[in-house]
């Protein structure tokens, strides 16, 4: 039995599993470790491992003009120490170079005498003593990275097949070397740049635990300190929406994610139960899907504090003055109209007391408007549940209407007891704000169609008019906050741009919704459609 060639074995392995689980992604180390124990392993003086650096001007077949060899690590056994080496380029060694891109190992037991090395012989070989070599290939990304070189010194080496083998398997494990350090490098870019985001980053995964945050999200949590799951999390914060209104756990954005929902730049407030400070963000969460199901969430966060202090600051300001405009409204309407009984009073006097009065009324709808819209932002508006009757809801506005614009012509189609829940004032302001609308475009003398349909669960009122029509491009934007289709042109018929807008979220509010059709110059309906009263 050779104990000695078992005892090789028995190194080999143990070298080979060695650095199989060193760590490596710092590619000096690791090539200095790979050829300290090569050296050991195959007892030979020197190991080294080269780059191949391709150029540009072909040489041969594969093989550039500027091609160089460059060294990364020497290691010389006798003297235990890493040096370096110069270059080695392509012009001056061609058959050596044509075999490394042939990506075959190279066995030179008589390197001097072998084609493949013999261009070494007076440069490099004889000087130093050397007989025999092996260079085998470094793989990288399906190329030749470079070779690891083994090169014994001494009279001529036979190189087995095991020694071959244990050379290529060394070869690998520098190609692993080169694949962490890439990872590592790309890893560090990636924090590098997600530290440097304004916006916070986290991911949790589906185990619930946070495994990433950046800066920018740490600074979101006292002590700038992120929780080391999604449960700490919950414990240590309560979760408002944009209304402070609570959040129940089972709606917090991480589940809901899980769930297969949406959550795209949403507002929520963190209250941090600790100090009872609040803050707001602005949050996106994505998943990442493996297998059909969600391994991972990825959190985009944007500090909104300041954002919301300002836009509730507005809000607030909007809500009190409307209020602010309703006294002195009151008071300049009440004396025009104590004026206009006056017997006694200048030649004149009636017209202007009739401007003044209708300019107050425009003032109060105007204040009314800013109410309800402030009232809606902030979250206080409150609908009322009663049964009413859509087609005598509909006779009343349209009456109103009637009467405000005379100029025009209302033509009602409805069918009778249409029963619906819903807050008749609310409604009926929804509906006043689409005949406003059609008057407002559409000619004098021009009719105005309001119908009431039905299907089998919703019930649907559609205002016509006949009128000048809404551009083809401004119709995505008719129900957009302070939004005017025909702000600017000789048509602007003047207003704030919010009664689209209101009569759209009472109609939400209910269930239901409100869309526009139409074409420029031809006219157009709006369709409120609201749910029918369930019947048991």
């Amino acid at each position: 039995m050779d104990t000695s060639a078992g005892a090789a074995v028995t190194l080999r392995e143990r070298v080979l599993l060695e650095l199989a689980r060193r760590d490596k992604s710092d590619i000096q180390e690791t090539f200095q470790a790979l050829t300290e124990a090569a050296a050991v392993v195959l007892d030979v003086v020197r190991v080294s491992v080269w780059a191949l650096v391709d150029g540009g001007a072909p040489l041969g077949p594969g093989i550039d003009l500027d091609t160089r060899i460059i060294c990364k690590d020497l290691y010389l056994a006798n003297e235990r120490r890493h040096v370096s080496f110069l270059p080695i380029h392509g012009r001056d060694f061609p058959a050596y170079l044509r075999a490394i891109h042939e990506r075959r190992t190279i066995v030179a037991d008589d390197a001097r005498s072998d084609p493949r090395t013999a261009e070494f012989s007076d440069f490099y070989l004889k000087p130093l003593g050397i007989t025999s070599m092996m260079d085998v290939p470094i793989w990288h990304h399906g190329h030749v990275y470079g070779v690891l070189c083994f090169e014994h010194v001494g009279p001529i080496r036979r190189w087995l097949p095991d020694d071959e083998a244990f050379a290529i398997n060394m070869a690998d494990i520098a190609s692993g070397c080169l694949e962490a350090a890439e990872h590592v490098a790309v890893r560090r870019r990636w924090e590098m740049l997600i530290e440097s985001l304004s916006e916070g980053v986290a991911v949790i995964d589906a185990r619930r635990s946070i495994i990433a945050c950046n800066r920018a999200g740490r600074r979101m949590f006292p002590g700038e300190t992120c929780p080391a799951s999604w449960d700490e999390l919950v414990a240590a914060i309560d979760l408002v929406d944009a209304a402070d209104r609570p959040v129940p756990a089972s709606d917090w954005p991480f589940e809901r994610v899980l769930r297969g929902e949406r959550v795209q730049g949403e507002i929520y407030g963190l209250v941090f139960k600790g100090t009872g400070e609040r803050r707001y963000i602005r949050l996106t969460c994505s998943p990442a899907l493996e297998s059909g199901r969600v391994d991972y969430v990825a959190f985009i966060v944007v500090d909104a504090t300041e954002e919301m202090f300002v836009e509730r600051l507005k809000r607030e300001l909007l809500s009190g003055v409307a209020h602010e405009l309703k006294t002195p409204l009151a008071i300049a309407k009440g004396y025009a109209q104590q004026l206009a009984t006056t017997r006694s009073k200048p030649e004149g006097l009636d017209g202007m007391i009739d401007a003044i009065v209708r300019a107050c009324d425009r003032l109060d709808h105007l204040s009314e408007t800013l109410l309800d819209l402030a009232s809606m932002i902030l979250g206080r508006l409150r609908l009322t549940q009663e049964r009413v009757d859509l087609a005598v809801l509909l006779r009343t506005v349209v009456r109103r209407a009637e009467r405000s614009a005379p100029s025009h012509r209302f033509q009602l189609e409805a069918q009778a007891d249409v029963a619906v829940v819903v807050d008749s004032t609310r409604i009926a302001q929804a509906l006043r704000h689409l005949l406003d609308n059609a008057v407002n475009y559409s000619a004098p003398g021009s009719t105005v169609d309001v119908v009431l349909s039905t299907d089998a669960s919703n019930a649907t009122m559609t205002v016509r008019d006949h009128g000048i029509g809404i551009p083809e491009l401004a119709k995505k934007g008719v129900f957009t906050l302070f939004f005017k289709a025909h702000a600017g042109t000789r048509h602007d018929a003047g207003g704030l741009g919010v009664g689209l807008y209101l009569a759209r979220e009472i109609l939400r509010r209910h269930g239901g919704d409100l869309w526009c059709e139409g074409q420029e110059g031809v006219g157009s309906s709006f369709h409120m459609v609201l749910p029918l009263e369930r019947t048991t």
